[in-house]
């Protein structure tokens, strides 16, 4: 096997290395969709996915400064405990909503018709779509990464 360097060992994020991350990602999600071709449109669809799991992530990790480093979660409090599975167990990204509350207000206020759009798509959206066989339309793509590239810039404000 060749040595791809660092890649994958694992470590821990920190909230700005989540965003550049994000961003990366984002970059690789449009090029998967911009590339015309509808057996892109998954990948393009998980990734713009794990964009939104990076910034969700960084945003608990600045709101639970005290997980940014390795902790026993034995010895957490309850909010602490669910915030920590969430950060390095899950990539469920309506759970990670759930306790960013604030967000939702302020967005819908904002934009209403993306924030529900987004919302729904949190709601749908899993890692198990990379084993998925099916294809999703390349227009389902472009309509998720719309979203995502509007809603990224709102989740990287303070």
């Amino acid at each position: 096997m060749a040595a791809y360097g660092e890649i994958f060992r694992k470590q821990r994020l920190t909230p700005g290395q989540l965003r550049a991350v994000a961003e990366r990602r984002f970059r690789d999600a449009l090029y998967l969709e911009q590339s015309g071709e509808n057996e892109r449109a998954n990948g393009a669809i998980y990734m713009g996915g794990f964009v939104i799991e990076c910034l969700l992530k960084a945003l608990l990790l600045e709101r639970h400064p005290n997980l940014q480093q390795p902790v026993d979660p034995a010895g957490l409090s309850v909010p602490d405990r669910e915030v920590h599975k969430l950060i390095y167990q899950s990539h469920s990204l309506e759970e990670m909503l759930l306790f960013l509350s604030d967000i939702e207000i302020k967005f819908t206020q904002r934009d209403p018709v993306t924030w529900a759009r987004f919302r729904a798509s949190c709601e749908e959206w899993t890692v198990y779509a990379r084993y998925s066989p099916r294809s999703a339309p390349l227009a389902d793509a472009r309509d998720f990464l719309d979203t995502i590239e509007q809603v990224k810039e709102w989740l990287k404000e303070p």
